[in-house]
């Protein structure tokens, strides 16, 4: 949980006496402090500073606080920061204006300090359990796209974005790699000293890919790097990176070799399975062949 020196608020008044009088109240409690007397000066100070709740005037020369509020809440960056209306108005359509255009909370002027303070804190409490919220969704999220052993993505992210190019009509291609006769690995190693080939494997195919790709363990020892739609001899060339650097690896350079399948996805009525299907049939093919080691499919 953020303490309150975290929290950056700003004091949005064209009168400098209510800002001052805000700031001495809401300085007590150790909040960072910035102002703004106009809604030009609020624009710009939330576009340089990461800003987590605003207290926003109303009655303002030029653009008032409602239309301050609309802007801010039309704009992706700034629409989730918490708006506390500062009014001297009591009329109830006025108040309810506050709401319509997106205020959490509205303070009557003169303010009293123990209820200003106090509904600050109240909102940016609600700010960090969202925050807590959205990291822990976050986490969750990314989980579920995760293999646990090696971090890469799993087998269920990498078949949806197989189905993202078919479905945007773009060519792409899909480099299959297993590594082979690791059962004689897991005999000699045992389990951990497998998994940590594993692991290590899947670090190289990371390392090695490129930026713009998807790299994932597929299931037991077969991964998958998913790129676009690249020349044939970039496509080689990368390959051939990845073999070069497993076989200068100093800990599995000499006991690990594997297959590829590189396989050219252009054909948007395939199905992802028969993909595979493709893809399986094309390494039985490799593993009865003594002379290659990567085989193309299109």
């Amino acid at each position: 949980m953020k303490t309150n020196n975290n929290f950056h608020i700003l004091i949005v008044d064209d009168e400098k006496f209510n800002i001052e009088l805000a700031a001495v109240y809401l300085k007590e409690e150790g909040y960072q402090l910035s102002f703004a007397l106009n809604a030009k000066g609020t624009i710009e100070q939330v576009m340089t500073k990461e800003i987590n709740l605003i207290l926003l005037d109303i009655n303002m020369p030029g653009k008032d606080g409602f239309a301050v509020c609309e802007m801010l809440k039309s704009d992706y960056k700034t629409r989730d920061i918490p708006i506390i209306f500062l009014t001297a108005q009591t009329d109830i359509e006025y108040i309810s204006r506050a709401f319509e255009v997106g205020g959490v909370d509205y303070i009557s002027k003169p303010f009293n300090g123990v209820e200003l303070v106090s509904r600050v804190k109240t909102h940016l409490q609600n700010v960090a359990y969202l925050e807590q919220i959205k990291e822990r969704q976050s986490k969750l999220a990314q989980l579920s796209v995760t293999d646990p052993l090696t971090k890469l993505y799993n087998a269920l992210y990498f078949d949806s974005q197989i189905k993202s190019f078919q479905a945007h009509n773009e060519n792409f291609w899909v480099i299959y790699l297993k590594m082979n006769r690791f059962e004689k690995i897991n005999t000699v190693y045992g389990f951990y000293g497998a998994n940590k080939a594993i692991r290590i494997f899947s670090k190289i195919l990371k390392n090695t890919a490129y930026a713009n790709s998807k790299v994932a363990r597929l299931y037991g020892i077969s991964f998958g790097v998913l790129l676009k739609d690249y020349d044939i001899k970039e496509i080689k060339k990368l390959y051939e990176t990845i073999a070069v650097a497993v076989m200068k690896d100093k800990d599995i350079g000499k006991v690990i070799t594997f297959s590829a399948v590189l396989y050219h996805g252009k054909d948007r009525d395939i199905t992802v399975p028969d993909i595979y299907k493709k893809i399986q049939n094309a390494t039985a093919t490799l593993e009865t062949s003594s002379n290659e080691n990567y085989i193309i499919v299109e």
